[in-house]
């Protein structure tokens, strides 16, 4: 069983955003030095004495601050080991990036090293100062662990190795419950490599769940550690794009947890007007005044909604795509790392590094296909609002031309009452005057014995045929009025 390694480290590529483009120009995001002051917390930590000089890190990275190295001389707390390392602070398009290294060195006061035993890693990371809980950076990180396999078990199992990377993992986490799970093996430069990450848990669960990534390579030669760190830059842009990938995928979760929540609410508002509609709307009713505003407050509800809801699958659109930027990249960096071995020697020309395409070819296609299948299942949300509002506009529309044209028809109607009701007075008075007039002559020989008798009798004939005669023509418009209705 093997219990020591030799010369061991401890790699830590983190990646924090610094920038972003938003509408009012202000492009910084908030605490864009979060990544540096993790890492003098660590050095503290540590008790290391060298510091990051983070001024050097502002809107305006000159190329020399890019590029700068921190070397690390001392030993750990509570331990007479020596150990060395590195931070390697860079920017990366919009995204600031660390690579902070500690090891045991290969070789001291140029003697080679002992074997160490694995309980170096606890020493290395006190109160887990390593892991993303504690960096937590914006965009991830990856923890890389490579050691060398003593001499004499160089020709062992792969089984037997791979307890030995669970050793060197279990001594890194002593907490079963942060420990991830083992997903993958392979070989790299000729040298075994494990991986181990919390990518499950994350499928199943979008809330803030700090993604862990950890691999653990195991040298058998030293043609793998030299090579390893020959494209040490290629592997830090690899890294970068790959939690870029992981990031935008765990944010694309969010956004499917907000689009189906507001789904939910799109179709409770969608069901609702329809059961308003069903009970107020019939062939025989308008609607009256406080239903149309009713249906308008709909109409501007769902307007509202279906704008944040149609945000949130362009969000989602964003994810995938930003997925899809970062997977070519990545597939770019590792031909990269192909060619510079090529050119390096040409018995690296048949490097495989099928370990790292898998992530390419396995996790982020599936990622590119879960977000576009839940496209296609919420692109039905926004028919479903469009419809409801057609259906609104088209109803508030009709109901407002039938409220028009009935107070059209009742205008017509009184009106038409109105001149019908003149034409009836005037006939009858006009009757009555002639009666009148004719009554005087007829009684005219009456008139000087009975003047009062024949007055009272003219005018009641008057009356009389000017009532007959307005009830007559009022009669006869309100026949013609019917017929036409």
């Amino acid at each position: 069983m093997i219990e020591k390694v030799y010369a061991p480290n401890l790699h830590l590529f983190a990646f924090h955003l610094y920038k972003v483009l938003r509408n009012d120009g202000n492009n910084r995001v908030e605490n864009p030095q979060k990544l540096f002051d993790k890492c003098y917390q660590i050095l503290e930590k540590l008790r290391f004495s060298e510091r990051l000089n983070l001024a050097q890190y502002d809107d305006e990275v000159s190329e020399k601050s890019k590029n700068s190295l921190i070397k690390i001389y001392g030993k750990l707390p509570n331990s007479e080991i020596p150990i060395a390392g590195r931070i390697y602070p860079q920017c990366l398009h919009d995204s600031y990036a660390v690579a902070f290294n500690l090891r045991r060195p290969e070789q001291e006061n140029g003697k080679k090293t002992e074997e160490i035993s694995l309980d170096f890693f606890l020493e290395i990371n006190p109160d887990l100062i390593f892991l993303p809980e504690f960096v937590d950076s914006s965009l991830g990180q990856t923890l890389l662990i490579t050691a060398f396999i003593p001499e004499e078990f160089k020709q062992s199992s792969i089984e037997d190795l791979e307890i030995l990377a669970q050793k060197c993992l279990e001594e890194l986490i002593p907490n079963n419950q942060q420990r991830p799970p083992l997903q993958n093996q392979g070989e790299v430069f000729g040298s075994p490599i494990f991986e181990y990450d919390n990518l499950s848990q994350i499928n199943l669960d979008s809330s803030d769940i700090h993604y862990c990534h950890i691999l653990i390579w195991l040298f058998t030669e030293n043609q793998s550690s030299e090579d390893f760190i020959d494209c040490y830059s290629e592997f830090i842009d690899l890294f970068f794009y790959r939690n870029k990938v992981i990031t935008a995928y765990q944010q694309s979760l969010k956004q499917y947890e907000k689009a189906f929540n507001y789904y939910g609410k799109i179709e409770g508002e969608i069901k609702s007007l329809n059961e308003f509609l069903n009970q107020e709307i019939t062939d025989e009713s308008f609607l009256n005044e406080a239903d149309l505003k009713f249906l308008k407050q709909k109409l501007k509800a769902l307007s509202h909604q279906d704008f944040t809801y149609s945000q949130t699958l362009r969000n989602l659109k964003h994810y995938r795509n930003t997925i899809g930027i970062n997977s070519k990249n990545y597939k770019q960096t590792l031909k990269t790392i192909q060619r510079k071995l090529k050119e390096k020697s040409p018995i690296n020309s048949e490097q495989k590094l099928d370990f790292f395409l898998a992530f390419i070819n396995e996790d982020s296609q599936y990622f590119q296909e879960r977000i576009k299948d839940e496209l296609n299942y919420f692109v039905e949300g926004s028919t479903l609002v469009d419809r409801a509002i057609a259906s609104i506009r088209g109803i508030t529309e009709i109901e407002q031309t039938e409220n028009q044209r009935g107070h059209e028809e009742r205008d017509k109607e009184n009106n038409y009452d109105l001149q019908i009701t003149i034409l009836a007075v005037g006939t009858g008075m006009s009757a009555g005057g002639i009666t009148g007039s004719s009554s005087g002559l007829l009684l005219n020989q009456y008139a000087t014995d009975y003047p009062v008798i024949t007055f009272g009798i003219s005018l009641t004939l008057s009356f009389i045929v000017a009532l007959l005669s307005y009830l007559f023509i009022f009669g006869i418009g309100k026949i013609f009025k019917n017929k036409k209705t």
